[in-house]
């Protein structure tokens, strides 16, 4: 592609002789003959300190903010933001993917995975073909998409699963989702990719807003910069469904009134003042929920395999989502009643066989104070014994929850078990004295770094009618600290855990 073509839209100020681009880049390591090199100032590391290097490597143009020692002047071009230019470099070069296709995004603090997996089983089956992207998969209508070893990143070094992955991949994905026939895009929006622009080219046909609590604060500084992220997605998008049972997201309408807003709410009062409430809520413990699905426009009764209260505003605004785009409401009820769930999200461990000396196992992705007590609360609701929880906090991430979570672990469980969970490069020992400075030092917990170790002793130590809740992992099948990613898939270990002790116990 021309790198007239491949820079259209990007805001140029300074141009360099066109020339044939054949691979665009934004690590010098990886650059080959005719790339395009794009300088990313980023948080460990500035691209441009690698611009000469690239060049001598081969790339025959690069990309930057300003000029750079050891790269010709008529090899440079300039922009005032190079995450923004890659974007739309992106989007160019896999040939504007998403041009023809229906846009949802999806974003707020909790729920965004489970909400966007509903809201695509949804349009799947009314007869959309749906591209998924999410943390915890991307599905091309039913087939896995590989985002690549570093989960979405464009960086080598990085580790881990992107909510919203770099461009690189978004769009390469988007690129696949149309070659394989897909109408519809429907991904989660993380606040991170809306400040560093990776999602410019997109406007939106709906974006659902969640909820926000106290989250990447490590990044935006604020509550306030972080919903100010989250809400500059109002301004590409033709219509907003918005969970008004958040005192947060409540704000939006007033903020855009050029934008239509459709509100959804849980909360039975409001069904007089939301366009959409949920009434008559009932759970089945474990089994599922029901609630009435009420409009103006349509009455219907929604039954569900999901668990937990938060589960009614999730489903509830994939419903209304889809209902304002046209789907039939008897589709959406039909799909929600056998909606099969997202891996890592509520997820009961279903051993060979049931034994009374195992206690229910429930993974989930809880990762921030709001969550886990979300996560409890819904598990303590149907809870005959013991409730356990099992828990860490990420390094290299917001150290102000710390302390929060073992306060909300330690209000809602019975037992608690501190442990690791991605320290990356922090010291496990460190995130775990931060964390315990949350507890209530005349309760006792239990404290055991090596999470595979902690997940053992929580199995040996709970049976019966006792539900253990090991938190912050979720559908993640790695571990990440300072030697780098590890294979640690939680469901295995603890189906290996309950194993050896069922094996104990029938020695005894």
């Amino acid at each position: 592609m021309k790198a007239s073509e491949l820079l259209s839209g990007c805001g140029l100020t300074k141009r360099a002789a066109d020339c044939e681009i054949s691979t665009v880049v934004s690590d010098s390591r990886r650059v080959t003959a005719s790339s395009l090199f794009i300088c990313i100032c980023g948080t460990h590391r500035d691209g441009h300190d690698h611009a000469a290097e690239a060049f001598r490597n081969g790339a025959v143009r690069i990309l930057s903010q300003h000029p750079v020692d050891g790269v010709p002047d008529d090899c440079l071009f300039l922009v005032p933001d190079t995450r923004a230019a890659e974007s739309r470099i992106w989007y160019n070069f896999t040939g504007r993917p998403t041009d023809g296709m229906k846009k949802i995004a999806v974003t707020g603090t909790a729920g965004k995975t489970s909400c966007a997996s509903m809201l695509a089983h949804i349009l799947r089956a009314a007869g959309h073909r749906v591209g998924l992207i999410t943390t915890a998969e991307t599905l091309s209508g039913a087939k896995p998409l590989n985002l690549g070893t570093q989960g979405g990143s464009s960086v080598a070094d990085a580790a881990g699963a992107m909510t919203t992955p770099d461009p690189e991949y978004f769009f390469g994905a988007c690129a696949q989702f149309l070659a394989d026939g897909c109408d519809t895009l429907v991904y989660e929006a993380s606040s991170q990719a809306i400040v560093q622009h990776k999602l410019d080219p997109l406007e939106h046909d709906a974006v659902i807003f969640t909820n926000l609590s106290p989250e990447h604060l490590d990044c935006h500084g604020t509550m306030e910069n972080y919903f100010c992220a989250k809400a500059s997605l109002m301004k590409h998008t033709r219509c907003a469904v918005v969970n008004t049972d958040d005192a947060w997201m409540e704000k939006l309408g007033g903020m855009f009134p050029d934008v239509p807003v459709i509100s959804c709410s849980a909360d039975p009062s409001k069904a007089a003042s939301a366009d959409v409430c949920a009434l008559r809520y009932k759970a089945d413990g474990a089994g599922g929920l029901e609630y009435v699905y009420f409009s103006e426009h349509a009455v219907f009764r929604i039954t569900a395999p999901l668990f937990g209260k938060f589960s009614v505003i999730n489903s509830l605004e994939a419903a209304a989502c889809a209902v304002h785009l046209g789907v039939n409401p008897l589709t959406v009820k039909e799909a929600l009643s056998d909606f099969p769930g997202v891996r890592g999200r509520m997820m009961r461990v279903q051993p060979a066989r049931e034994d009374s000396c195992l206690p229910c196992v429930f993974i989930d992705y809880a990762h921030t104070p709001e969550a886990l007590t979300a996560a409890l609360q819904a598990l303590r609701s149907v809870t005959k014994g013991k409730l356990a929880v099992l828990f860490g906090c990420g390094g290299d991430r917001d150290r102000t929850k710390r302390p929060l979570m073992a306060a909300a672990a330690q209000k809602y469980a019975d037992d608690v078990i501190v442990t690791s969970d991605n320290p990356r490069t922090e010291d496990p020992d460190a995130i775990i004295k931060e964390i315990c400075e949350g507890f209530d030092t005349s309760v006792p917990v239990t404290v055991i770094p090596d999470r595979r170790r902690a997940i053992f002793h929580a199995v040996r130590s709970f049976g019966g009618d006792d539900i253990v809740l090991c938190a912050g992992k979720g559908h993640e099948q790695y571990e990440i600290t300072a030697d780098g990613k590890k294979p640690f898939d939680e469901e295995k270990i603890v189906l290996q855990a309950m194993r050896e002790k069922c094996i104990r116990q029938n020695n005894i």
